[in-house]
């Protein structure tokens, strides 16, 4: 199998339409979606799910305007443990919604 040095790899993903930031975000949420059990416990974790990575916010999407609020009031430790498994890219900012785009692949 070839080697091939990570900078080949980005101008590969550029040809193709994708950027850096994008593919890091993409990963970044991928990981914040398989360990978001760790972050907000188990039955949070079965109620809301992370829907999205925009710049440095995070949006999770929550089965019931409660969980929503209740997420809300661990805003600040959520997004502390969460960056502790995106270093070195930070979140500065979470977004709760409730609604109907709620799916939980794990549920």
């Amino acid at each position: 199998m070839k080697k091939v040095e990570l900078s080949e790899l980005f101008q590969s993903l550029e040809k193709m339409g994708m950027d850096r930031e994008a593919v890091f975000r993409d990963q970044i949420l991928k990981t914040i979606r398989l360990r978001w059990n760790e972050i907000v416990g188990d039955y949070f974790g079965k109620q809301s799910f992370p829907k999205s990575i925009e710049g440095k916010k995070l949006t999770v999407v929550c089965r019931h305007s409660m969980i929503s609020q209740e997420l809300e009031f661990q805003k600040t430790e959520i997004l502390t443990k969460a960056n502790v498994i995106t270093n070195p890219v930070l979140l500065e900012k979470i977004q709760f919604k409730t609604g109907n785009e709620f799916q939980n692949p794990r549920s």
